[in-house]
């Protein structure tokens, strides 16, 4: 009897509160004044607390080159006060299971500050802004035929669970290379998802030939999601309340998530 892997076609389950996954704090087109570098490294680390809208309990946002650059009650420069913070074991930010910065990040900040906080001129731009395409041209078109390359797009945790058929996965989804492909175009096909659980042990799953990536292994919530592809690190602005990446992560985004994952 042969196992159905998938059966996507027919189930979608969607979860509310998925979160946004918009890279920089939601804002499209705009230059924020500094450089691309920092920019990349307060997209990472900083703005799912201290973007525009502030949460998380962060008291001041870390979005544009003033805000970087004014001073605090003590006199400190804002700039100066974050890489304090991105450096003190103590009192880490991102605050656990957020990964630290790593050290060529913080070297990227240090000497952004020793050279005079030059202002720079690094536009966000807005991922899910395009039409809906199948950019590879190559869809799954073998049914329900087991295969882990069947049905990219489409929720595999849900599908898997309705049937009782297939494993069971802990987290499943995956990546394209623009924000509204329909199920069952095959996604991207050279990157890889890191998930950081609770403890702060981080997992990285490399997609396959369709663009999909999966893992059945226990997994410790909340948890922390980024994209990586070609050394650019893309990392969700929320922490997702399941694994089952797809169900959110819809060709026109469903439960707040704005679209497809999308490469950095």
């Amino acid at each position: 009897m042969v196992r159905l892997f998938l059966l996507c076609a027919t189930t979608q389950v969607l979860l509310a509160g998925c979160g946004n996954d918009l890279g920089v704090d939601g804002t499209t087109a705009a230059s924020t004044g500094l450089p691309c570098d920092v920019q990349a490294l307060l997209t990472d680390k900083c703005l799912s607390c201290h973007g525009s809208q502030l949460s998380g309990g962060a008291p001041i946002p870390l979005v544009t080159y003033s805000d970087l650059t004014a001073t605090n009650s003590a006199g400190v420069m804002v700039a100066q006060r974050c890489l304090d913070r991105l450096t003190q074991p103590s009192a880490q930010m991102p605050p656990l299971p957020a990964p630290a910065a790593s050290s060529a990040e913080i070297a990227t900040l240090r000497a952004w500050i020793a050279a005079g906080t030059p202002s720079g001129d690094c536009a966000s731009t807005d991922p899910f802004g395009g039409p809906s395409v199948c950019t590879s041209g190559k869809t799954w078109t073998g049914g329900n035929r087991e295969s882990p390359l069947m049905h990219p797009g489409a929720a595999c945790i849900g599908c898997h669970a309705s049937s009782g058929e297939g494993p069971r996965f802990a987290i499943a989804g995956t990546v394209y290379p623009t924000a509204h492909e329909p199920t069952d175009c095959y996604g991207a096909t050279s990157a890889s998802v890191e998930v950081t659980d609770a403890a702060g042990k981080v997992t990285t799953l490399a997609v396959n030939a369709a663009g999909s990536f999966y893992s059945s292994a226990a997994i410790a919530f909340p948890i922390h999601v980024a994209v990586v592809a070609n050394g650019v690190r893309r990392p969700m602005s929320a922490a997702p309340p399941s694994g089952d990446c797809n169900t959110c992560h819809t060709e026109k985004g469903a439960s707040q998530a704005p679209g497809r994952i999308v490469l950095p």
